[in-house]
């Protein structure tokens, strides 16, 4: 099996936190839990991925069969694992598209690394062919991006200014049924400022997980917000339950 080298600020702060809070556990990280079987029968692992992400996937994959996107786009892909869970989950959604953004160059807050070709090997492994990764700066490819989005995944660099950027130069492409995801707003280190910036949100729903550094939820449907408070008891109202 391989693993990813991962820096020591990774292995002595994330994974740490990630056991202290229960999202991950010894066997999930060196043996895995559950198989993802491609087209061809072969089969990879995506919960070996290193990730904080694990504890959104039953969110993720029952976002895309209610909502049934046509164009999700993952800001932040990293080693792979939230993008991974989108495309896996909405392979079956006829034209639709998960696009995932990244300089895969790693950020000084999660360790600088080059994670392309290794994203790319397992994308090829799982066959997505409903998976496009775009190698860019995130504001250059929004120069040139012209559809229209029905899941946003903001996950990049978690500075105010980087996410208050973010949000500014994709949201325009979201559409009015279309959601806004934000991970890391329940970030215990410096630097993290995901929650400052969510809280300014206005002119829509917000709701929120705490678990796995948390994910904001930002929409404009109503029906689909009351829907997600129905369906997932650890999902909070900010305007009912600040954070």
């Amino acid at each position: 099996m391989y693993i990813p080298k991962i820096t020591m600020k990774y292995f002595n702060e994330i994974i740490p936190s990630l056991f202290f809070y229960g999202y991950l556990s010894i066997a999930t990280l060196v043996c895995g839990s559950a198989l993802n079987a491609n087209e061809n029968g072969v089969n990879f692992n995506v919960e070996n991925i290193p990730s904080a992400w694990t504890g959104h996937r039953q969110f993720a994959e029952w976002l895309v069969d209610t909502m049934r996107p046509k164009q999700i786009v993952d800001l932040g892909v990293d080693y792979g694992y939230s993008t991974f869970v989108f495309a896996i989950a909405a392979r079956d959604i006829p034209g639709g598209t998960v696009t995932g953004i990244d300089l895969f160059q790693g950020d000084p807050q999660t360790g600088i690394r080059d994670t392309y070709n290794q994203v790319l090997s397992w994308k090829n492994d799982l066959n997505l062919t409903n998976l496009e990764l775009i190698q860019g700066d995130f504001y250059d490819v929004s120069l040139a991006w012209e559809k229209g989005i029905d899941i946003l995944h903001i996950d990049g660099y978690h500075s105010y200014e980087a996410v208050s950027q973010d949000f500014s130069n994709w949201s325009r492409f979201v559409n009015a049924n279309g959601i806004v995801l934000f991970h890391d707003i329940n970030v215990p280190f410096p630097g993290y400022q995901v929650i400052k910036f969510f809280r300014e949100l206005t002119g829509g729903r917000r709701l929120y997980f705490l678990h796995s550094y948390g994910l904001g939820i930002y929409l404009q449907d109503d029906a689909l917000a009351e829907l997600i408070l129905n369906t997932f008891p650890n999902v909070y109202d900010f305007d009912v339950s600040p954070f």
